[in-house]
């Protein structure tokens, strides 16, 4: 289950904004889970929630995870289309295959919040 070293490694970018930010209790922690990642919410949520959390200084936090969409960019006309398996395939507008993917690969902490 790699969704375990993925959250550990999205905590310690967690802490170490905590303490650049000079807070103690971290009660609030979004993340941006992009739609092509590969990543299972379930299995992050259930990693956050039941291994990372207890004993941290987040312990007890609201855990919000956010989708976001598959976007790609047409390096031929520069359209870009968000969603759906076409996206990779090709360009609605030109019909170009030279995509590049801008948005929904990757799983990165957006925001926390804490006192």
């Amino acid at each position: 289950m790699h969704e375990l070293g993925m959250a550990q490694d999205l905590f310690e970018i967690v802490k170490k904004e905590a303490e650049k930010n000079s807070i103690k209790k971290v009660s609030k922690i979004v993340l941006k889970l992009g739609e092509a990642s590969g990543v299972e919410e379930d299995f992050l949520r259930h990693s956050f929630v039941d291994h990372i959390l207890p004993g941290s200084i987040a312990e007890g936090a609201e855990l919000r995870v956010v989708k976001e969409t598959l976007k790609a960019k047409c390096k031929d006309c520069g359209r870009v289309t968000a969603g759906g398996d076409e996206v990779v395939m090709k360009c609605p507008d030109c019909g170009g295959m030279r995509l590049e993917i801008v948005s929904g690969m990757k799983v990165h902490v957006e925001s926390i919040e804490g006192e």
